[in-house]
């Protein structure tokens, strides 16, 4: 149930994309300057850049510019060429749940993993008798080949 449900969640939910138009905040005020330039691929114009520095003044970092979306990107925000769009905190494209892993779903996705871990565990410990018999039943040839067949069938049609 648990499985079903993380699975749904981890296809279904919007992994976090850039809102259309997306500018950082001290856009505003630069674009007043009246200043304009030309966009490269991943990297604002000073005009449009947001930078700004931790307290101490070492860290320092600026937004970037999506050339594929046309559309600002946030930090740590990386465009999907499977899915053709910028997503927020992007992980990884998994192909098991057709969708892209980022900020939005990527707790569902680190609890499908975990359920599955513990589904196909619980699967392993409750059929592992059912192999044990078959095998060591084979050796003395009264064990017939369809009992083995319905313990792989009930090993791959359990979920």
């Amino acid at each position: 149930m648990l499985l079903s449900w993380s699975y749904c969640m981890v296809v279904f939910r919007d992994p976090g994309s850039v809102p259309e138009n997306w500018r950082p905040l001290a856009e505003e005020e630069n674009l007043e300057a009246g200043s304009s330039m030309q966009m490269s691929d991943n990297v604002v114009p000073e005009a449009l850049a947001s930078t700004w520095s931790s307290s101490d003044g070492l860290e320092r970092k600026q937004t970037g510019y999506c050339s594929r979306c046309q559309n600002g990107k946030p930090p740590r925000c990386h465009h999907c060429s499977i899915c053709q769009r910028c997503v927020l905190k992007m992980d990884h494209h998994c192909v098991w749940v057709v969708n892209c892993v980022g900020a939005c779903n990527y707790k569902f996705f680190l609890l499908f993993l975990l359920y599955t871990f513990l589904e196909t565990t619980l699967d392993t410990l409750v059929l592992l008798p059912s192999f044990v018999k078959f095998f060591t039943e084979s050796k003395n040839h009264s064990s017939s080949p369809g009992s083995l067949a319905i313990t792989f069938l009930a090993f791959d049609c359990v979920p």
